[in-house]
């Protein structure tokens, strides 16, 4: 992919296309349904973290959570594990993702969290500490949405032999081609929907519809996928590609629902710029499996 390309979807992700006005009214409706804001309350030394749990005592502070306790909800996961893996420290597992994944939800309680405690307001010696905290945060819980791997768990393993070789894929070779298709089609119209949403923001109506029929069908593709009898010689490299199916659904669909999550429609376009590599490496996997496969070769040429 073009590096002109990838630099554009940095600089949208970094530069945000959601107004002021719009991230206040989040910030403002976090602090009205926030239970416990703390009170003016000194911040404690930075860098310390008394439990060991890998959230040092000001990230506590600004979550909430217990300084002197690892696992503060008592769910099995210590604090900063299920922070760095987009999940609510405060609330027992396993419904406890933060805001159901909306990262300026996320932002925005974290945000009144701190200027509530006192360590986001400008003359704080905390200032801007606190802000690397809110941000790496953020930036954890993103990695982790789009990150995300599929679980091959439900997949029908099957013995490896020339028939059943053959048979996925002729199966799977269709499938291969409409998502092809479908990343060629999402990557030929880069540049406008780009400039519609700099120029009118998520909120645009033919780019919403476009994403939200590009989340659909990749969604389809999985669950094609999911269902198709898998030799297990194959299994790593199916895998590959349902990852990579899922994480493509996750952009998609993330984008579509950019004027309600601005902050994680722009992580998305972020995280857009490398799946064509993404894609390419799977191909590779594909092409290296079936050097060693015994399969009927016409099946590559006729489907």
């Amino acid at each position: 992919m073009p590096r002109k390309i990838q630099i554009v979807f940095i600089i949208v992700a970094i530069v945000g296309v959601f107004s002021v006005y719009k991230l206040a009214k989040f910030i403002h409706i976090s602090a009205n349904r926030t239970p416990n804001l703390m009170g003016n309350i000194t911040l404690p030394q930075e860098d310390s973290d008394s439990d060991h749990d890998g959230l040092d005592n000001q990230q506590e502070v600004i979550w909430g959570s217990d300084l002197f306790n690892a696992d503060t909800d008592g769910d099995g996961f210590k604090d900063g594990e299920e922070v760095n893996s987009g999940h609510n420290p405060l609330i027992p597992g396993p419904n406890d993702l933060i805001n159901e994944d909306n990262l300026t939800l996320q932002f925005s309680e974290l945000t009144v969290a701190g200027l509530a405690e006192g360590s986001l307001q400008p003359d704080s010696p905390a200032y801007a500490e606190s802000l690397a905290d809110i941000t790496n945060s953020i930036v954890d819980s993103a990695k982790y949405i789009f990150n995300k791997e599929f679980n091959d768990q439900g997949l029908t393993i099957i013995t490896s032999n020339k028939v059943s070789n053959t048979a996925y894929l002729k199966s799977f070779i269709p499938l291969l081609r409409s998502f092809g298709n479908l990343m060629s089609e999402q990557f030929e119209n880069i540049e406008n929907n780009m400039n519609v949403i700099g120029e009118k923001g998520f909120e645009e109506k033919n780019t919403k519809t476009f994403f939200s029929n590009q989340a659909s069908q990749y969604q389809s593709i999985l669950n094609t996928g999911v269902n198709i009898k898998v030799p297990s010689n194959l299994k790593s490299a199916h895998s590959e590609f349902l990852t990579l199916s899922l994480q493509m659904h996750e952009i998609s669909d993330a984008i579509a629902q950019g004027d309600v999550d601005p902050i994680k429609a722009s992580f998305a376009l972020d995280a857009l710029g490398p799946m064509y590599e993404k894609y390419l490496d799977v191909m590779q996997t594909y092409n290296t499996t079936l050097e060693t496969l015994d399969f009927d070769k016409d099946i590559i040429t006729t489907q």
